[in-house]
């Protein structure tokens, strides 16, 4: 847990949530530890250590993020409180692990541009990840504009190949004579 930081309201045990931070906490509530700023902030000569700063210099993805809850926290409980705390509070988070979402997916797909350029076959199977959009694939059923972009393309890629075959005196037999 952090050196300072008081879990527990100290009265009834509960844990603190928006109490927590400057720009939420009650005027006269002087137990602020964090700023919801992405940056560090001072007030007053004490300085509010921005949450989100510490959120992102872990080494995590978003929904496993027990070493920040512990380390900076103290617990996975209370990490779970300010996760399904307040409106604001919840936003928030949500918004910090949808940033860390898209940061880590995109770490990702540097490392697969950089292995795309390995001469062998993980190399070729990295570009063509790269090429097909395979980050960009969603689960599930393909949506009517998918299906009818893909007919489009293969009807494109169908005709061009005629094309070519014909240019270079080919044609394609079906075996359906």
């Amino acid at each position: 847990m952090s050196k300072h930081l008081k879990a527990t309201d100290g009265t009834s045990g509960r844990y603190r949530t928006i109490s927590l931070f400057w720009e939420l906490r009650d005027a006269e509530d002087k137990q602020a530890l964090f700023t919801t700023k992405p940056e560090d902030i001072v007030r007053d000569g004490v300085e509010y250590k921005s949450m989100k700063k510490l959120y992102f210099s872990y080494d995590h993805a978003p929904g496993f993020e027990y070493d920040f809850a512990i380390e900076v926290l103290g617990s996975w409980d209370h990490w779970q409180k300010l996760v399904t705390g307040s409106k604001e509070l919840r936003e928030m988070i949500q918004s910090w692990k949808d940033e860390l979402d898209i940061r880590l997916k995109a770490q990702g797909i540097k490392a697969i541009m950089k292995h795309s350029l390995d001469d062998d076959p993980k190399g070729l199977q990295a570009a063509k990840y790269l090429v097909e959009k395979g980050y960009a694939k969603r689960a599930g059923r393909p949506s009517k504009e998918d299906v009818q972009r893909e007919l489009k393309s293969d009807a494109k890629a169908a005709k061009e190949r005629a094309e070519d075959l014909a240019r270079i005196g080919l044609k394609v037999v079906n075996g359906k004579n």
